[in-house]
């Protein structure tokens, strides 16, 4: 069994922004893949379905981003995932370039609270599937970095995620079975 959690905030004032990417994404491939209707459990929205023989439970934590830990804790535990190797986060990252792609296992919070509450509560063994959200507004306004996370992406923004999700869904196969390059690869080169 494999948990893809993407992180987010809950409700609607939140819906589109750049902290909200990784939810963007696990609504993308759960109405790609027609799972079940998410359910409301352990402190968030799940749904489970066997895709690619593996059975796969996406998550979106609803206790918002900075205390997203204890929600995955609880989840990992009612699923008996006890190899962290089957947990895979997806979020966002200011330090990265809009859209840029990176994926790592271990290692520290980069500065991101929602990561550093999941580290907290299962230990950091887990695989990051990064995406970059910094763009010119951000580096040349020299916004707070708490601002420009809570607020919305622009226009052209919205049009290259949503082709980027296209290609997210095309390739989950490889995310699914790990093979992280080949995912990596098949999206930044489409």
């Amino acid at each position: 069994m494999i948990l893809i959690t993407g992180l987010g905030n809950p409700g609607n004032k939140f819906k589109s922004t750049r902290h909200n990417i990784g939810f963007e994404i696990i609504d993308s491939i759960h109405t790609h893949y027609k799972f079940p209707i998410f359910r409301s459990k352990f402190d968030g929205l799940y749904s489970k379905k066997n895709i690619f023989g593996e059975n796969i439970v996406i998550f979106k934590p609803q206790t918002f981003m900075n205390l997203s830990g204890q929600p995955i804790k609880i989840i990992r535990q009612y699923f008996k995932l006890d190899k962290l190797k089957d947990l895979i986060v997806i979020h966002d990252d200011i330090d990265m370039d809009f859209l840029k792609i990176r994926i790592k296992t271990g290692g520290g919070h980069g500065g991101h609270n929602g990561v550093r509450d999941i580290i907290k509560y299962n230990g950091k063994d887990f695989y990051r599937v990064k995406f970059g959200i910094k763009n010119e507004i951000f580096i040349k306004k020299k916004l707070k970095t708490e601002n420009f996370v809570l607020d919305s992406f622009i226009k052209k923004e919205i049009e290259k995620i949503e082709i980027m999700k296209h290609f997210i869904n095309k390739n989950f196969h490889y995310l699914v079975k790990k093979e992280f390059s080949s995912f990596k690869n098949m999206i930044i080169n489409n």
